[in-house]
């Protein structure tokens, strides 16, 4: 074998080694995606975060019937016995829409941008009715009751804290908030996107919920963020309405 021959051999593996090692520290800094729960009674729209190369499985417990995704061209989406698994082909966000049973769970798919990723979503159906009860009941547990001042105005939508309740007993935090229409046209509350965070990623087990589902102009409605199992101390509070997000911040006990 001639000396050129040889150093070109050496630089192809040079360049082969590299690229393994650089694939190496890809796959070491990749996000990994956490399993959470939510629970649904059809009428509010879920953030679903993805990440390219990634899958992320949503789980009813039941058999998909339909399938509707805003923008089919750019997400593949497989149905399986008791969900569906969704694959993004590009950085877009689209809604989703899944039918069964009579039953609709509504959703947005959004890159998770830095944020750890969905990888396993179990989609939990309420009935309307429990989800009321949810809003007005907290019975049987002992609870800490801390009233709490924060606001936010943003775009015709203005969110006033209300009380932090802990029910010790079921590992439970509710927090307590009242959304007002302050624009001129109806609001569907479906279209509010509450939610607590840590160091810039949504806080596992939560669910938010309206009393109500539309606002009209000047028209107020309450709501609660029901979180379980976590600690809510350090975390802060994000709104997401018609592309507009804002935090509150240093609150939350």
């Amino acid at each position: 074998m001639s000396a050129e021959l040889k150093r070109v051999k050496m630089r192809s593996n040079f360049y082969l080694l590299a690229a393994f090692c650089l694939l190496g520290c890809v796959q070491v800094h990749a996000l990994v995606g956490e399993k959470r729960t939510i629970l649904t009674s059809g009428e509010k729209v879920h953030t679903i975060r993805y990440q390219l190369g990634q899958s992320t499985v949503l789980y009813f417990g039941m058999k998909p019937e339909t399938v509707i995704c805003g923008n089919k061209n750019y997400f593949h989406i497989d149905k399986i016995k008791e969900g569906i698994t969704i694959q993004a082909g590009s950085n877009f966000s689209t809604n989703l829409a899944v039918l069964s049973q009579g039953r609709r769970f509504l959703f947005y798919l959004t890159p998770a941008s830095g944020a750890k990723p969905d990888t396993f979503v179990e989609v939990r159906w309420i009935p309307p009715q429990e989800a009321k009860r949810l809003l007005t009941s907290t019975a049987g547990s002992k609870q800490t009751v801390r009233d709490i001042k924060g606001n936010l105005k943003m775009r015709g939508l203005d969110v006033s804290l209300i009380r932090q309740i802990t029910a010790s007993n079921t590992k439970r935090t509710i927090l307590e908030f009242e959304v007002k229409n302050s624009g001129k046209d109806l609001m569907k509350t479906a279209r509010i996107q509450i939610e607590l965070q840590k160091a810039g990623r949504p806080i596992p087990r939560q669910v938010a919920l309206f009393e109500l589902e539309e606002l009209k102009p000047n028209a107020s409605s309450k709501g609660r963020v029901i979180v379980t199992g976590s600690a809510l101390k350090g975390s802060s509070i994000t709104i997401k309405y018609q592309g507009i997000t804002g935090t509150i911040q240093g609150v939350v006990y």
